[in-house]
């Protein structure tokens, strides 16, 4: 479902928008069972990751992407991602997204899907980000409600400002899973539980999950 972006008011703060736009006609990822992979993944892993703060106000997802795509090697800034993603001052289309990240890592041998099966559901979540990060060592980029992340609590104003933000550590013997969140004000690097995240995401299509062709 598409994200309806307002302007987001923070106390002091300078107002934003952003917005991953989901694509609604996305084909949803089944839901992971079990391999032979999947039973050895780390029980807790974190990438080396250099983090990068959105160069404009309405940039998240090209920062997410462009950070998510630094995890495959692929350097490449948020300017030229937000130009071939038609990044608007509204924010970005995941239907206009994926196919830009896609282009970088095709030769390399592997995709980057939406599925829509994490909503509010934190095992499928903590199964979905650890078998990116602990097996395949990516990043992948999680679109979520801006206002409802523990962080912004009280200092966002507004309901459902999209939002994207990138999973590069987790450890499931905690149940947490750490986040590179783009937005200046109140972003960098923050841990919260797989449950509290699950709760925030949006439907519809909630990540940008990457996976072997």
């Amino acid at each position: 479902m598409a994200a309806t972006v307002g302007a987001l008011q923070f106390t002091a703060l300078t107002p934003a928008y952003a917005s991953p736009t989901p694509s609604p006609s996305a084909t949803a990822s089944p839901t992971p069972s079990p391999t032979a992979k999947g039973l050895f993944t780390p029980p807790r892993y974190q990438l080396s990751l250099k983090g990068q703060r959105q160069q404009t106000n309405y940039y998240c997802v090209p920062a997410s992407s462009s950070m998510s795509l630094s995890s495959f090697g692929v350097s490449v800034s948020q300017a030229t991602l937000a130009k071939k993603m038609k990044t608007t001052t509204s924010g970005t289309k995941g239907a206009n997204a994926v196919p830009v990240i896609n282009a970088y890592v095709k030769s390399r041998g592997y995709k980057y899907t939406i599925p829509t099966d994490a909503d509010g559901n934190p095992g499928v979540l903590m199964s979905r980000v650890s078998g990116n990060i602990g097996d395949l060592h990516r990043a992948p980029v999680i679109a979520v409600w801006m206002e409802q992340l523990p962080w912004n609590k009280g200092k966002v104003k507004g309901a459902k400002i999209g939002h994207a933000i990138i999973a590069y550590g987790y450890d499931r013997t905690k149940g947490t899973i750490t986040v590179y969140d783009p937005w200046k004000p109140t972003g960098g690097s923050h841990t919260l539980s797989a449950s509290a995240l699950a709760k925030v995401i949006q439907p519809g299509g909630n990540m940008y999950y990457v996976s072997k062709l």
